[in-house]
């Protein structure tokens, strides 16, 4: 299990490994999945996403200029880079998040 996950309580809910009834109720550090695990023997006693968030979907963002899809996320690393060349001009750049790949806007 995630040691980012963090423990909310105790449920009764019976292991299908050890039989024991009670197992400890996580959530996940990002608040979309969770999960319970058996206090006696650490067996997952069961697992649902919330809010109908699938973990396996990747975000689709769409260019509020030219309304592609064709879109990556700006790094943290660019915008470090951006600030040390061009220094208080970057200022605009750096907040922007995501580029166009289709407009080269960034937005």
């Amino acid at each position: 299990m995630s040691e980012n996950s963090k423990v909310i309580g105790i449920i009764e809910i019976k292991c299908p490994k050890c039989g024991c009834n009670q197992s400890y109720q996580k959530i996940l550090f990002d608040y979309v999945s969770e999960f319970g695990e058996c206090t006696s023997c650490g067996a997952l006693t069961y697992n649902k996403v919330l809010n109908g968030i699938n973990l396996n979907a990747t975000k689709t963002v769409q260019c509020p200029y030219c309304h592609s899809t064709n879109t990556k996320k700006i790094s943290t690393i660019s915008k470090v880079g951006k600030i040390a060349v061009f220094g208080v001009f970057a200022a605009g750049k750096v907040s922007k998040e995501w580029h166009c790949n289709s407009c080269k806007s960034d937005f």
